[in-house]
């Protein structure tokens, strides 16, 4: 027992600096054409092609372990042992984001913004996508533990100590130039957790994706000011160029 505890320990820290490193340095697919729309029988079809990772015993164990005694940092609801925050699960949703995008294109994503609830700044934290049947709600919702870690971990500083009381908030996909802008026909929107999400739970993991936000070469991180409705906080910045 006591070495399953330091093994998972030290997993723990391994996977925090992979964050800050290039393992999860994953790069924007290209956009393709097609449909702006995708059913269930495209998700299925698509996890069948991009599941053949399996997971390796030891990590089931470490889960176990979790499950057993709970992270002492976590304040929020249980977490679904799809969404706990690893590799595999990253990887999993960020392919997931791709199969997705490549065959819906941009209208299927919506950026996703974190906040701690006790200032006006939103950090952008990444994107996710999701299959026609399923709404941006319950997208969000489903995999609101991986996105809300995702976020603590990318703004250590300003967001890990609300880990499990963070804010997501979504805007319209690639509105990122818009938002800078704070022009105000973009509204970021508040989304919920899972547990308060009619059907969120229904979701496969298959048909929701999500591409977390990384740094390189020294960036600070896109960040906005906004109201408690979303709405910018400062007034429309007017490029030279035009809107």
């Amino acid at each position: 027992m006591l070495m399953l505890l330091v093994m998972k320990n030290n997993f723990r820290g391994l996977l925090a600096l992979l964050l800050m490193s290039q393992v999860f340095a994953f790069s924007n697919s290209p956009q393709k054409n097609g449909k702006a729309s995708i059913s269930k029988f495209h998700a299925n079809s698509i996890v069948r092609k991009i599941s053949s990772t399996t997971l390796f015993d030891k990590w089931d164990d470490l889960d176990d372990e979790d499950d057993e005694l709970g992270d002492p940092l976590w304040r929020g609801p249980p977490i679904p042992r799809d969404m706990k925050y690893n590799e595999f699960n990253l990887k999993r949703q960020y392919k997931n984001f791709n199969a997705i995008r490549g065959i819906g294109g941009p209208e299927m994503t919506n950026d996703l913004y974190a906040r701690d609830p006790d200032t006006d700044v939103f950090w952008f934290c990444g994107k996710v996508a999701r299959i026609s049947d399923v709404s941006v709600e319950m997208c969000v919702a489903r995999q609101y533990p991986l996105i809300e870690e995702h976020s603590a971990r990318l703004r250590p500083r300003e967001l890990f100590d609300k880990n499990g009381l963070l804010e997501l908030w979504v805007a319209p996909g690639d509105s990122e130039m818009d938002v800078a802008y704070n022009r105000p026909t973009v509204q970021l929107k508040k989304m919920l957790r899972a547990h308060e999400t009619e059907g969120a739970d229904d979701v496969k993991n298959s048909e929701v994706g999500f591409q977390g936000e990384i740094y390189e070469g020294g960036e600070e991180g896109f960040r906005t000011q906004r109201t408690e409705d979303g709405m910018p906080l400062k007034p429309e910045i007017v490029s030279p160029e035009g809107p």
